[in-house]
């Protein structure tokens, strides 16, 4: 790494990671020994697709636009120390380049700068930039940033599992900030803080014995000052030969009847050095030795503090981690024997940008420009660098989106018990070399309706190029390291593709094959709704969700529903979809129970998570709707804010809904009257985490007392929520358009989901 960084210059190695450093806003810089952070935020322009819609015309439903749009990023860099000054000097130009605004922006208000280069680095840092440099303390920094990355980064904390492959398995344990925890920073020494939130913390111990004594001691033992280097040294070591083991003194056999200890538990840390010339041990023995003496005694120490203060769970950061596997196994089989199990060993997959992000929000705080902090913020998977568990690259980045301001959804029956993915990929062999080799091999039918869907635009098939590259490189990736992006699963592989197109600038792929969709489901509306008010009142309920789930078959995403839909094209309609359906019984069967609860009439509003555009909303959900408002049950449909495939957008949910209005006035009434509420999730995925709607989604549920849940398709309702349990009743419902899905959950191509909990019932099991 060190040799690729020397022979490359700072200008071509940061031309990706530094691209927006012109429209940067402000910074912070963490500076340490080896490595140092900048965070910055700027201002992304974006393509972004609005709909239009024009109640005075009936030439067309609506119509779009792709306009460009400014939004907040923040951008983390990390690198070599020693080229500071490079990157100081490619910072300098970029802002001077941007008409000298930038180097204005920047010379403001003070760099906020943390980390032991604070100091040393000063003069260098003000002589460079022309600004006032001003030192935050590490500390705050580092509780501030923990606090910032596990709110809003998704599977950013996880835990070292030695039995599962790969060894990382994430958590979403502390992202609510509701139970104070140790953050033990571990840099040349150790520091033992006791975090109850994001501001408050206390320093609650610490040793000198940490990073700084491996890199001393291991650097007099191998000759060599490369902190890396050691590690990796240390890694292809046996400890055994260094250290005494308790077998090594009572004997294999008796061993575990002294004081219930096994054999292989290290009774003193190179205690066989001293009945040895120490030139018959190895480097690598000797190293690993080290380390895992020093592992040990903080993993200890970690435990003991926690113990004290009734703390259950230790958060480890600092630059001796590194994310190398070596390090988190010794650190947390410190902690498990101790505490036997009653305290939890916890990393973080962007710790090295703690202090950096800290210091951003220090500025921010002491400037008062918190407000540009409001709201939530989203990993982009596609321009993040990925994180390699068990080595460091030599310059790295993260980026972070904003987005609308998000929270939990307030029906869940437990937050913190809440998973949103039914299959975890990361573990699952079979089911990651499925579903990548599945969506791998759908890459060029995107990239072809990616381009297609700009036929104007000279540069689309370069942008299609692109996309293509970039969402290949993420599958190169999760095949050597499942956990790159975090915990692997079927709604990560989707987000990382919707953040590849976007990139690219294809903000809808499908945008006319929707507008096409909802203008032939609407001329079959009235149709359909005569039909279901010819049916007798004791099959309707039956009806409406064989049609639901009819409808639910036109989704774009599947690939089998896709050749469907080419091969047919029109001929293809909601009740060819519904002859597809499985016969009932269905794979699971709940109707029964849903129409005995629906007719008996104790619903007071429901909230109904939609999917698919055309057939699927207008034909499927909307006469479900419908016939709760003339129940008296209010209805929110909540739609996407963003688009994801040919899911519907809020927005044209809004345009659809108001054009069924001018035909059928029970929806035109109920709209009007506050019966009929849309809105938006926050979200842009064809999946549903539900950690994380729009405040407008919460507010809605708990202001008009939701006590009904519905979600449908197979993205909301089966790769994630399948198991969801909520403290309301919920109807989840969906088609299995997956030959591979449908036979591990025990079905066949196209059975049907149809599961129905009361709020006193366990989920689906």
């Amino acid at each position: 790494t060190s040799e690729y960084c020397s022979s490359i210059a700072i200008s071509e190695l940061s031309a990706d990671v530094l691209r927006d450093l012109p429209t940067a806003q402000r910074f912070a810089l963490d500076i340490g020994g080896s490595l140092s952070k900048i965070v910055y935020q700027s201002k992304r322009k974006w393509r972004k697709t609005f709909v239009v819609y024009d109640e005075n015309t009936d030439s067309h439903l609506y119509s779009t636009q792709e306009l460009e749009k400014e939004a907040d990023c923040l951008h983390f860099i990390k690198f070599e120390t020693r080229l500071l000054e490079n990157c100081l000097d490619f910072i300098y130009d970029n802002l001077k380049g941007s008409d000298g605004r930038g180097l204005e922006i920047l010379r403001n208000s003070p760099l906020r700068v943390t980390g032991g280069g604070a100091h040393k680095y000063r003069l260098a840092i003000e002589a460079k930039l022309g600004c006032v440099v001003e030192k935050e303390d590490e500390m705050t920094c580092l509780v501030r940033g923990c606090a910032f990355m596990l709110k809003h980064i998704p599977g950013e904390l996880f835990s070292y599992e030695h039995d599962s492959s790969p060894p990382c398995c994430f958590a979403d344990e502390l992202s609510d900030g509701g139970e104070p925890f140790l953050l033990v920073n571990i840099g040349s020494g150790v520091s033992m803080l006791k975090v109850e939130n994001e501001t408050t913390f206390t320093r609650i111990g610490g040793t000198s014995l940490g990073g700084g004594t491996f890199w001393g001691l291991g650097s007099l033992l191998a000759g060599t000052s490369d902190f890396d280097e050691l590690l990796e040294i240390a890694s292809q070591g046996d400890h055994r030969n260094v250290d005494m083991l308790v077998g090594d003194i009572y004997g294999s056999e008796s061993a575990s009847s002294v004081h219930g200890l096994s054999a292989d538990i290290i009774a003193s840390s190179f205690g066989k050095a001293s009945k040895a010339d120490c030139k018959e041990f190895s480097k690598p023995d000797l190293l690993r030795s080290l380390l895992i003496t020093v592992s040990n005694n903080i993993g200890q120490l970690a435990f003991l503090y926690a113990s004290r203060h009734q703390l259950r769970r230790i958060v480890f950061a600092g630059f001796f981690i590194r994310g190398h596997l070596l390090t988190m196994r010794t650190l947390t089989y410190g902690v498990n024997f101790w505490s036997q199990g009653s305290v939890k060993a916890y990393f973080l997959r962007h710790e090295g940008y703690l202090g950096a992000i800290g210091a951003f929000v220090r500025g921010l705080e002491k400037d008062r420009r918190i407000g540009v902090l409001t709201g939530s913020w989203a990993e982009n998977l596609c321009t993040s660098s990925s994180f390699d568990v068990g080595s460091w690259q030599g310059m790295a980045a993260l980026e972070l989106d904003k987005r609308k301001e998000l929270t939990d959804f307030p029906l869940l029956r437990d937050r913190l018990d809440y998973a949103p993915d039914t299959w975890d990929l990361s573990q699952d062999l079979s089911a990651r070399e499925y579903w990548l080799n599945c969506f791998e091999a759908s890459i060029d039918r995107h990239q072809q309706r990616a381009v297609l869907s700009q036929p104007d635009s000279p540069s689309a098939m370069e942008r299609g190029e692109a996309f293509r590259l970039a969402y290949q490189n993420f599958f190169k990736e999760a095949r050597a390291n499942p956990v790159a992006f975090g915990q692997l699963t079927v709604r990560r592989i989707l987000d990382v593709q919707e953040h590849c197109l976007r990139e690219s600038g294809f903000p809808d792929p499908f945008w006319e094959l929707k507008r096409e969709e909802n203008e032939v489901a609407l001329g079959g509306l009235q149709s359909r709704l005569s039909h279901l008010a010819s049916l007798p009142s004791a099959d309707l309920p039956a009806a409406l969700i064989r049609g639901l789930l009819g409808g639910n078959v036109f989704d774009w995403g599947a690939g089998r529903v896709a050749e469907l839909l080419a091969e047919r094209g029109k001929q293809f309609g909601l009740n060819e979809a519904m002859e597809q359906l499985q016969p009932r019984p269905w794979l699971v069967d709940d109707l029964d129970a849903w129409t005995s609860r629906l007719k008996a009439g104790v619903y007071t509003c429901a909230i109904v998570f939609v999917d698919n555009s055309g057939c699927d909303l207008l034909l499927g959900v909307l006469p479900f709707a419908i016939d709760l408002l003339d129940r008296g049950v209010k209805v929110i449909l909540a739609a996407n804010h963003g688009p994801a495939l040919n899911d519907v957008t809020i927005f044209e949910l809004r345009a659809l809904i108001r054009r069924v209005g001018s035909f059928v006035p029970r929806v035109a009434d109920a709209l009007s009257s506050g019966r009929l509420l849309l809105a938006g999730t926050g979200s842009s995925s064809p999946c549903l985490d539900l950690r994380y709607v729009s405040v407008e989604v919460a507010d809605a549920c708990r202001q008009e007392q939701v006590d009904l849940v519905v979600i449908e398709g197979m993205g909301r309702a089966v790769h994630t929520n399948l198991y969801a349990k909520f403290s309301c009743d919920c109807l989840k419902l969906a088609v299995l358009k997956n030959a591979w899905l449908a036979d591990r959950l025990g079905g066949d191509l196209f059975s049907v989901i149809c599961s129905f909990e009361p709020a006193a019932a366990a989920a689906v099991s």
